[in-house]
């Protein structure tokens, strides 16, 4: 880049000074002066025009230094002039409306009108893509240039590019090493996020996720276009500065701020009309009734029975009328979701403001299961003078949501020969005739009978002050204040799919949350020749606090009062309440030094106590360090014509983790109750025995990296290795009986991950036109547990298994069904038969036993991400491609849904009969229970791996002659199509999901517009 700057200053006073043939021009003086026919049609004597302005003017950088060569240029000419060594500049023009456009090499090119002025002076702005993005990191910024560690930038463009009522989602796929995954379609429902692999077995794996520096959790319920950028940090060397809430990496969310300048007003709105993604569906009425036959023919000697003697009176006259329900229908309907936000922004030299406001409804796919959310955002930031600035945000959210529970449990069982409604359409609690115990799925949806209510308001808010104490040496003090009131309401009555005709049950949570954050940190800067020195000393100061009030209760007296008058239940009574407080104090510092522009060095250190350990082992301490080398400056590589950028990383650090519950380390007491006479009695014993002696769990991690950039940065990237391992896990360690206890918890264990990461982004075509565009992620991760405690290595309890990964299933493995002729080997085997599920000999002693079970990885084997972006015109196309490989599932369908008894009715799937010598399934037999059958769970272990086109969008950018007749300064309007083509193994199912049949994940179609005023 400095190369690039000196050849166009060396090329500003040659042009100043000198005089040089550019094809059919001369350049005299400064000036460039147009041939015959470019400029002005008539001159004078003098060679002037009739009607001349002279111009002059100093054009500087955004800290007030002197700009030599800028280009000044007089819009639709040749005219033009360079500015001096000194940054200034002189230039004559024709009278009249006249605009000049500024460019210089590293700098975003400006176009001012002249408006008859004789002085114009102009500060121009780094161009961000050309010369080095700045990234925000632990405590501060950073040129992406001189970051060391592994950090992954996404910009406010590719927040927004795809709407979401969750930010955080559309990190999936297009940041290398985190995986997300949709935890359930249910409007309002969370996202799981896991970056660089699972670490503690026991303490929570999701990264910490700040916004403006203050912890606010993965649920991020701000508006998507308040969001500046989100960075994310992912090796030890960049996260190690937060301690012990850095182990399992740091996500730092920036909101926007105001501006110096015009005020700013855009409003963005989508409407999505949603339906439900892939989902199975279960038996009709004559399958589930062949199935029924079957399942007796097993019994009866392999003679099929009559009709008569297995079904009732009423269900063999509506299998002969075809009287029969197809569930899911009544269940599912077309939700309908839409989100408005609108954002103003402003201010002057001194003064800068912004504010937000959104509203947001999602009416998801069961009826009466409605999100909504009110949020609000305004920030202000103000210089007081050149040594003081301070600023105040707040965000506040509100939240109400109506609830469903789940009725497709009883939907995908209750039998489809039977009738919804009465004639009159009233509806039939009892549908199925004879199955008591089969309610109808559609119980809850009747006026007045069930009400799950959830009110969760926030307030999010932080202020800081800016202290600039010398030229080198900044003191920033920041507060956060974190308020959040939940309430939960039920109403369930006794006709409801909970209760099925018994006692209703209403109840009330309560919770209230107080977070602070204290933070106190000193910047110092410094540059001496070729030498820059950076250096940050701080404090901490964290605390939590949650109290909880539950209250429930039976046999409500009228349903009028919901679960407002919790006093009329007449029994089952019961309150509870608890309190939680934690608190964390740390004193942290990190140095960073550049040499020459080549080579730079960072080291940190972070000593953290925590309020949750015992007196002895609360302090912990975090150091790591970190180095990269800029071969592109280096002298051998600076005339290359391939190379663009190459750059070597290196790190190493240790982090923390105690994220266990505040009062672990001082045991607990049960509850007993005891009877005298007719009076109760309570009393208490010790049930979690004490261990003073626990401490941190303990992450340490090597990364090398290589960032890189080819054919004129047409393709950029980077590449990462890594290995960490965690030490001293917080696990249970079993105890002999006589001690009185079953377990004591240690810090024991010990879990590996390691992996590769691979993120690409090629400019294909750049055209006037035409822009083709790709990004591409790669993520592979193998994670490990390496020790259990002493000496064991298995945990089956847990499903901990030492070289396995921390999230496995465990079972037997299924390899097919016994067919007829292999009576005998079925018999030795394990006391099968033809049509029995066929499991692996693992361990190969000829039996069925415990040992034979084995490990299927919850964990995928890699994932990647690849967004293609076009541009014609006004026109732009976006399709975004993810897929998540090598993973295992349970397929609640296959398992739990399929029932071989016909008690219930079933997954409609490929079951052995001896017509029908399938390996899929099982045969029907009407002697099994209806949720237990022989290696019944073995038919759910799937692999999951799936490709999603997840995204296609369409937009179109309104012409501006259009636009400006309106008064408006920009309008997009835009078609999404979201979650629309999955493409796996797994028949009518997104894996994605789970595995789960509940609340199924949804595909939207999506119809947006953005405005700016």
């Amino acid at each position: 880049m400095f190369r690039k700057l000196q050849s166009a200053s060396a090329l500003g006073l040659l042009l100043m000074y000198g005089t040089l043939p550019i094809g059919n021009q001369n350049v005299y003086a400064g000036s460039f002066i147009a041939p015959p026919g470019n400029a002005v049609a008539s001159l004078n004597a003098k060679g002037r025009p009739d009607a001349v302005i002279d111009i002059s003017g100093k054009v500087t950088g955004e800290n007030g230094e002197d700009l030599p060569g800028v280009s000044i240029l007089l819009k639709g000419t040749t005219t033009g002039a360079t500015t001096d060594i000194n940054g200034q500049y002189k230039l004559s023009i024709p009278a009249g409306n006249a605009t000049l456009v500024f460019s210089y090499v590293g700098y975003v090119s400006q176009e001012i009108e002249v408006s008859n002025r004789s002085v114009i002076d102009v500060k121009l702005l780094p161009d961000t893509k050309a010369l080095e993005e700045v990234v925000v990191v632990g405590y501060g910024t950073m040129k992406k240039s001189d970051v060391t560690g592994a950090i992954t930038s996404v910009k406010a463009k590719d927040i927004t590019a795809i709407p979401t009522t969750n930010a955080l989602r559309s990190l999936q796929g297009k940041v290398s090493g985190i995986d997300i995954t949709q935890s359930s379609g249910q409007p309002g429902a969370d996202i799981n996020i896991v970056l660089r692999g699972n670490r503690s077995l026991k303490a929570d794996n999701k990264p910490l996720v700040l916004v403006d520096g203050i912890p606010y959790g993965s649920f991020i319920d701000i508006n998507p276009t308040d969001i500046a950028s989100i960075e994310v940090l992912k090796d030890v060397a960049s996260t190690a500065i937060y301690g012990t809430r850095g182990a399992n990496g740091v996500i730092i969310i920036t909101t926007k701020k105001g501006s110096a300048g015009k005020s700013t007003l855009s409003f963005n709105s989508y409407v999505s009309i949603n339906k439900k993604a892939l989902y199975p569906r279960m038996m009709n009425g004559e399958e589930y009734a062949q199935q029924k036959r079957e399942a007796y023919r097993t019994t009866n000697g392999d003679v099929y029975r009559k009709d008569e003697d297995i079904f009732q009176v009423t269900e063999l006259q509506y299998i002969k009328d075809k009287q029969f329900e197809d569930w899911q229908s009544y269940i599912f309907h077309t939700g309908l979701m839409q989100n408005y936000e609108i954002n103003l922004t402003g201010g002057n030299e001194k003064t800068q403001f912004s504010t937000s406001f959104g509203y947001q409804k999602d009416k998801g796919l069961l009826l009466n299961d409605v999100y909504r959310r009110l949020n609000g955002k305004i920030g202000v930031d103000h210089r007081l003078n050149d040594r003081f600035r301070v600023g105040l945000s707040a965000i506040y959210s509100y939240k109400n949501q109506d609830k469903r529970d789940n009725p497709l449990n009883m939907a995908n069982k209750i039998l489809p020969i039977a009738k919804a409604f009465n004639d009159d359409g009233s509806l039939i609690l009892n549908p199925a005739p004879g199955y008591s115990a089969q309610f109808t799925p559609l119980a809850d949806e009747q006026p007045g009978v069930f009400e799950n209510n959830i009110v969760d308001k926030r307030l999010f808010s932080s202020a800081y002050i800016d202290v600039k104490l010398t030229k080198e040496l900044f003191l920033k003090s920041t507060i956060g204040l974190d308020f959040r009131d939940f309430r939960r309401g039920y109403y369930k009555g006794y006709n409801t799919i909970a209760n099925a005709g018994r006692n209703s049950t209403s109840g009330v949570e309560m919770n209230n949350y107080f977070n602070y954050t204290w933070e106190n940190t000193l910047n110092y800067n410094k540059s001496i020749g070729n030498h820059q020195i950076q250096g940050l000393l701080g404090t901490s100061s964290l605390g939590t606090r949650l109290e909880e009030y539950t209250a429930s209760g039976n046999n409500q007296a009228s349903p009028i009062t919901s679960y407002h008058d919790l006093n009329s239940n007449t029994i089952s009574r019961a309150i509870g309440s608890r309190l939680r407080e934690t608190k964390i104090a740390s004193f942290f510092g990190r140095v960073n030094y550049k040499l020459s522009n080549k080579y730079v060095f960072q080291a940190s250190l972070r000593a953290d106590g925590s309020s949750v350990l015992a007196a002895g082992n609360k302090w912990g301490y975090f150091p790591s360090v970190s180095g990269a080398w800029r071969l592109i400056e280096e002298p051998f590589l600076q005339d290359s014509k391939v190379l663009n950028d190459l750059k070597l990383r290196v790190s190493w650090g240790k982090s923390g983790n105690s994220a266990i519950d505040p009062y672990a380390t001082k045991g607990g007491l049960g509850l007993s109750a005891y009877a005298f006479g007719t009076t109760a009695a309570f009393g208490y014993w010790p049930s979690i025995i004490p261990n003073p002696k626990l401490t941190w769990e303990t992450t340490g991690t090597w990364n090398a990296g290589i960032d890189f950039g080819f054919l004129g940065n047409k393709i950029s990237g980077t590449i990462d290795l890594y290995r960490s391992r965690t030490k001293d896990l917080l696990l249970p360690s079993l105890l002999p009986t006589h001690t009185g206890y079953a377990e004591i918890l240690e810090n024991i264990g010990q879990v590996e991950n390691k992996g590769v990461e691979l993120a690409i982004t090629s400019q294909n075509i750049s055209g006037k036109a035409f822009n083709w565009s790709t990004d591409w992620t790669f993520t592979l991760n193998r994670e490990k547990i390496l020790a259990l405690n002493n000496g064991v290595t298995r945990n089956e309890a847990n499903r901990w298994f030492v070289g396995e990964p921390t999230k496995v299933f465990f079972d037997y493995k299924k390899i097919g069904i016994w067919q007829l002729g292999e009576e005998d080997a079925a018999t030795n085997f394990g006391k099968n038969k033809p049509g029995d599920v066929k499991v692996a000999d693992m361990n190969g002693n000829g039996v069925v036993d415990p040992g034979d079970r084995t490990t299927f990885s919850e964990v995928p084997k890699f994932s990647f991400g690849v967004n293609n972006h076009f541009e014609y015109k006004n026109f732009d196309l976006s399709v975004f491609v993810y897929g998540r490989i090598g993973h295992f599932i349970n397929y609640e369908y296959n398992a739990g849904a399929y029932k071989p008894s016909a008690l219930e009715n079933s997954s409609n799937v490929d079951y052995w009969t001896p017509e029908n010598p399938t390996n899929a399934f099982p045969r029907p037999n009407s002697s099994y229970s209806t949720t237990n059958y022989l290696y019944q769970s073995t038919l759910g272990y799937v692999k999951a791996s799936f490709v999603k086109i997840r995204d296609v969008s369409l937009g179109y950018n309104i012409p501006t002659a259009l636009t400006k007749k309106i008064g408006v300064g920009r309008v997009r309007v835009y078609g999404t199509l979201q979650n629309y083509f999955t493409f796996s193994k797994i028949k009518d199912y997104d894996p994605e999901r789970g595995g789960d049949l509940s609340f199924p994940l949804v595909k939207q179609m999506i119809f947006g517009v953005n405005i700016d005023f």
